[in-house]
């Protein structure tokens, strides 16, 4: 008999103790855009986006963006510009600039076209965009870089 009630004791003061936690939920109010692409891969050697290898001359490709928090009511223009420190010859590419996410969508898509380039080197040409979003979105400061490496 003493050891059930030091048992029910015991219960008593953990359930007593642990019953009156507020709900600690943390919720993100806020809205960004990201690559999915730097959410799903891992980052390259020595940088903190990942590089996707493609084919020299690999024509129309996409990436997908992802709208994080509230979709919105109306069509969203965000801004992508690419990274000249990290990026081979503007000849080897071409994009828009611009990735469009639908009205009460959370993805959209950046198209853009690798070029058959009359000489890649051996060790590839890179390509980095860089997500910047518009006034309403703001980029994801961790995943609004990603790379591709042209392979000859």
């Amino acid at each position: 008999m003493k050891k059930i009630f030091s048992l029910f004791l015991f219960l008593s003061v953990v359930v007593g103790t642990t019953a009156c936690f507020e709900d600690s939920k943390v919720v993100f109010a806020g809205i960004v855009a990201e690559f999915n692409e730097t959410v799903v891969r891992t980052p390259a050697l020595g940088v903190n986006y990942p590089l996707i290898v493609v084919r020299n001359g690999a024509g129309q490709l996409t990436t997908r963006v992802n709208l994080v928090g509230p979709q919105q009511p109306s069509e969203q223009v965000l801004q992508v510009t690419i990274d000249p420190a990290s990026t081979a010859q503007p000849t080897n590419y071409r994009f828009g600039g611009t990735v469009t996410i639908p009205a009460n969508s959370s993805f959209g898509n950046l198209q853009f076209e690798v070029l058959n380039a009359a000489s890649v080197p051996a060790t590839g040409l890179n390509v980095v965009f860089v997500l910047d979003g518009n006034e309403l979105i703001k980029p994801s400061e961790n995943y609004r870089r990603v790379g591709f490496r042209i392979n000859p």
